[in-house]
């Protein structure tokens, strides 16, 4: 089984009380840090890309009148999205390739879910493909140290979560610079690029 069927059954598993979790309290900590950067303008389309139970979607759909998709693999969770929050849109679907036309969207949001993306350039390309000209990126991850991440990366190829790879900023600097991004902010204490 790959990392995206283990990611989709894990939480599959977790959708109906995931926000209750430890890990929905935690990634909620950081969805709240994002907030504050998070820039969006009316008439704009953003997607919460691996959304799960549309927390963030939701709350930046109240900074402005924009038109909001949120995507995950996993169907509960967005079953679960889908009946807290109306009014946005939600459809499962993979990271790779994102379901939207060239040029369409505005702002792709991706909070404490990168590390479980098999295809980090494809990605960062698939980015690149669906936004507009300005268009922005924001990726929320959890900032751990270089020991910390080497260990993490190593026990991640025994775990059956989905995680994939634990990023530091320099590759995923790398990574989205390849793209044909710019990498302008980094914020929140090395927390979110």
């Amino acid at each position: 089984m790959n990392k995206t069927e283990q990611s989709r059954k894990a939480y599959n598993r977790k959708a109906a009380n995931y926000d209750a979790t430890y890990d929905g309290k935690v990634t909620q900590s950081l969805k709240r840090m994002m907030l504050n950067i998070i820039e969006v303008r009316n008439g704009q389309t953003v997607v919460d890309v691996a959304c799960g139970t549309g927390s963030l979607i939701a709350a930046v759909s109240k900074k402005a009148n924009i038109q909001t998709h949120g995507i995950d693999i996993a169907e509960q969770m967005i079953k679960v999205a889908g009946e807290i929050h109306k009014g946005i849109s939600f459809k499962v679907a993979p990271s790779v390739p994102l379901p939207f036309g060239n040029a369409s969207v505005d702002v792709i949001l991706v909070s404490a879910a990168f590390h479980h993306f098999e295809e980090p350039q494809r990605f960062a390309d698939e980015c690149v493909r669906v936004l507009h000209a300005g268009g922005k990126v924001y990726i929320g991850e959890f900032c751990v140290s270089s020991v910390a991440r080497h260990i993490m990366n190593f026990a991640v190829r025994f775990l059956r979560s989905g995680d994939v790879r634990m990023y530091s900023d320099a590759e995923l600097a790398v990574i989205f610079s390849r793209a044909g991004l710019d990498i302008t902010d980094k914020r929140m204490e090395r927390t979110v690029l």
